[in-house]
């Protein structure tokens, strides 16, 4: 699926990487929080991306998710996101997201200012324990702790579920005068309920959700997503 390998875009570190629109496959393990806006550190959005606020809060979300080789692309991610002003009442930024694909880095950072980097991943699914189903560690190239899910699902919704946002982000070159690139996502997905247990390290960049419990928490099975347009 998608581009030859020497057909494909090259990123100026030397990494090809599938052109726009990517279409991918897996499964996603998504939390839901609501904190207060001046929780969230001031140098995870630029002065153009700012976050939308209801009496204070800020909706944001957290994520692993597991794509698979029948997509253009097979790696693990883990991401945040925080929903903004711009682009639409369904838009978010991504101040921070580790992936564990040399393309899946270059890809992003070239056709969408999406700030991947580099971490890896222990991944467990249908674990013998019967606690949860689901467990995900990620660690940095240099082996520090990102964040710990494990996650139990429970009630499944029926049929197949749309979602339609934007990504809002800065570029990365941090250019004077450069509006944020605006790029619109579609994905299809089975939902289910869960409950997630999150822990993230006090020396992480995500340590300000420590101790705190989601608003909600979706397993996203069977799920098709696009990303940018042709």
């Amino acid at each position: 699926m998608g581009a030859e390998p020497q057909d494909r875009p090259m990123h100026p570190d030397g990494v090809s990487y599938p052109p726009a629109p990517w279409h991918l496959y897996g499964t996603a393990y998504l939390s839901l929080w609501q904190i207060r806006a001046s929780s969230l550190p001031e140098a995870s959005l630029s002065p153009d991306v700012r976050p939308r606020t209801v009496l204070g809060r800020v909706l944001v979300g957290t994520a692993f998710a597991v794509y698979e080789p029948s997509g253009m692309l097979a790696y693990d991610e883990l991401l945040l996101a925080v929903q903004v002003r711009s682009g639409g009442p369904l838009s978010v930024s991504v101040p921070w997201i580790w992936v564990d694909h040399p393309a899946s880095i270059a890809g992003a950072r070239a056709l969408w200012s999406i700030p991947k980097q580099e971490a890896a991943f222990e991944v467990r699914r249908d674990h013998a324990v019967e606690e949860f189903d689901f467990e995900a560690r990620a660690v940095t190239t240099q082996g520090l702790p990102l964040a710990h899910l494990r996650f139990r699902s429970r009630t499944m919704m029926p049929g197949r579920w749309p979602v339609r946002t934007s990504v809002v982000q800065p570029p990365l070159n941090n250019g004077g005068g450069c509006k944020p690139q605006v790029s619109e996502v579609r994905a299809w997905a089975r939902a289910s309920f869960g409950a997630a247990t999150w822990n993230f390290p006090r020396s992480g960049p995500l340590s300000f959700l420590r101790g705190r419990s989601p608003l909600m928490s979706l397993r996203l099975t069977d799920m098709w997503l696009r990303i940018g347009s042709s």
